[in-house]
């Protein structure tokens, strides 16, 4: 049922996406709206926003998977947030490496999608929509007035809060807080 809950939404992103290309109104072109081509590790390393999310993923190794052709979303903690976390659970210690692995996996969503695709699906399903995450999590993404939000499945919250970052292999989506948490 879980399966069926997350692939439903996941369709639906899929598909808010389609109906919002078949539209007949102009598409306003800003630079978030422009493709790198970079790779996600690339734009990342070069993004102050999310240097420390670069860093962390260097760190455990999992940067290389972003070099790769494989389309991902990650969801990028602010650098406060993701400093605090680290010093907090002694996370940049080698013999924690494995949990930070973890810990950022939670942040990974499978396919490309920018805050406005997620936007589109919430408002195509009236409502929230979840997607499940490379480390085997279920993210939950709702409107709160005008802001989108993000919520792990422990009810750790989120906002987006910056301009996604589009790469050739995926979206970075810079958020003020660290989900799913050891």
């Amino acid at each position: 049922m879980r399966n069926r809950t997350v692939l439903k939404g996941v369709l639906l992103l899929a598909l808010a996406g389609a109906l919002a290309a078949c539209s007949d109104e102009p598409q306003a072109e800003t630079p978030q709206d422009e493709v790198g081509n970079e790779t996600l590790a690339a734009a990342m390393a070069g993004n102050d926003d999310v240097s420390s999310m670069s860093r962390a993923l260097q760190e455990t190794g999992l940067a290389q998977v972003f070099d790769g052709s494989a389309a991902y979303t990650v969801l990028a903690p602010s650098n406060d947030a993701l400093g605090a976390l680290e010093q907090e659970q002694a996370l940049n210690d080698e013999e924690h490496r494995a949990l930070l692995a973890a810990v950022l996996r939670e942040h990974v969503l499978p396919g490309a999608l920018t805050p406005e695709d997620i936007e589109n699906a919430i408002e195509v399903q009236n409502g929230a929509v979840s997607i499940q995450t490379m480390g085997d999590g279920t993210m939950r993404f709702a409107m709160d007035g005008e802001q989108l939000t993000v919520t792990d499945q422990n009810g750790r919250s989120a906002n987006i809060s910056g301009d996604a970052i589009l790469a050739s292999n995926g979206v970075v989506i810079p958020i003020d807080g660290v989900l799913k948490t050891p």
